[in-house]
């Protein structure tokens, strides 16, 4: 038989006293570390508190001072917060002061939130009492600076002043300098690109007078690099157009707007539809624009143009410029009275359609709708799409 041993292990108890000792040295020595800890969790849930405030009362102001949607007040709110309506309603006051309506104001801020907590004494005011000093105001002012509200970021002696003054040498009255600064902010660095733009183009042959209406139609041009713009002249001039004329800044503008791709697209469009690339170039001088329509719309008006007028495509190259009128409310109503007046016999076709639709309102309504009221009584009817042509018996 064997004898197991074993041996019970030996504890030693610890009286209550110690327990209650070891517990009051610890609290005691870690009553800082438990005291900052609740002093961080306060911080913290009063800041979130605040935020809180401030959100819900930025949305607020946004929506029933602003007229702005709750999705949009809510999005804004997280560019800018207040909690008070003090500043803000400062700011609105003077806008309103100066001709902003509701509508002014919402457009602007949508664009500028910020605007509403800037410095309004150092910043704003002068600004505003600037463009009353030069005659820009009411209406006029209210209208270019909801469009482009970052102009009010620009720095009034270094770049809003000399911008005015840049653009004043070049067109002739405020209202053309109001259109300029709505079409591109970006002129406000004109030393850097706009002039050194410009010597660039006069020295290739384009008259002050060019100069002036390329700035008031698209300003744009003028921003770009001078390498953008040297490469854009190089391309208009090689296509045969003249630097002095009128149809030079509608190709430069065309060719300085168009991406690359963009380009090469719609001439592959154009190509579809039979063009040759004297069919083009004939297209291009006569008309520019043809070139800045969408695809969708290309192909859309060459469809009719081919398809349903029968014309053939190397006669809508020859008159071009149809492709930029409206298909709705210039094409298609003036191509009905034609039809209609051809089918009786009326006019011949020596008249030519590129005619009829390239007439302005009143020859067109004096020699083709007054002139043949009697003969056709339906005639205004027809061309108000108020009578169909299939009512009639007749067809495209």
């Amino acid at each position: 038989m064997f004898r197991l041993c074993c041996k019970r292990p030996q504890f030693q108890l610890v009286p209550n006293w110690a327990y209650s000792s070891i517990h009051l040295s610890f609290v005691l020595q870690n009553t800082s570390l438990f005291s900052k800890s609740f002093s961080s969790v306060e911080v913290v849930a009063h800041d979130r508190e605040k935020q809180t405030k401030q959100h819900s009362f930025t949305v607020s102001y946004f929506i029933n001072s602003c007229g702005l949607s709750p999705e949009i007040a809510a999005s804004l709110s997280k560019k800018v917060a207040f909690e008070t309506s003090e500043k803000p309603d400062s700011v609105l006051r003077l806008l309103r002061k100066n001709g902003f309506t509701d509508a002014h104001i919402s457009k602007l801020v949508k664009k500028k939130p910020k605007l509403l907590v800037g410095r309004l004494e150092e910043t704003l005011l002068p600004k505003l009492e600037f463009f009353h000093s030069v005659g820009i105001s009411g209406t006029d002012l209210a209208n270019v600076l909801s469009s482009k509200p970052s102009i009010l970021c620009h720095r009034l002696e270094k770049q809003i002043i000399p911008n005015y003054n840049f653009l004043k040498s070049l067109v002739s009255n405020n209202e053309k300098i109001v259109n300029v600064w709505k079409r591109a902010t970006y002129l406000h660095d004109v030393q850097k690109r706009v002039v050194p733009n410009i010597s660039a183009l006069k020295g290739i042959g384009m008259t002050q007078s060019g100069i002036s209406a390329l700035v008031t139609s698209n300003p744009c041009v003028l921003c770009g690099s001078s390498e953008k713009i040297d490469k854009s002249v190089k391309k208009v001039i090689d296509m045969g157009f003249n630097p002095s004329t009128s149809a030079f800044i509608g190709a430069l503008v065309a060719v300085t707007t168009m991406t690359e791709n963009s380009w090469e697209q719609k001439l592959k469009v154009y190509r579809s539809w039979g063009w040759s690339e004297n069919d083009f170039l004939l297209a291009f001088r006569s008309c520019p624009r043809c070139m800045i329509l969408s695809v969708e719309n290309i192909n859309t008006k060459m469809d009719f143009f081919v398809n349903k007028m029968g014309w053939q495509p190397s006669a809508v190259a020859r008159t071009s410029v149809a492709l930029t009128l409206s298909l709705e409310k210039r094409i298609i109503p003036r191509y009905r009275v034609f039809r209609v007046l051809l089918l009786n016999d009326l006019i011949k076709k020596k008249f030519g359609l590129s005619y009829v639709l390239n007439s302005s309102e009143k020859v067109f309504a004096d020699n083709f709708l007054s002139k043949y009221q009697e003969q056709v009584p339906q005639l205004f009817d027809i061309y108000q799409g108020k009578i169909d042509l299939s009512e009639l018996g007749i067809g495209f």
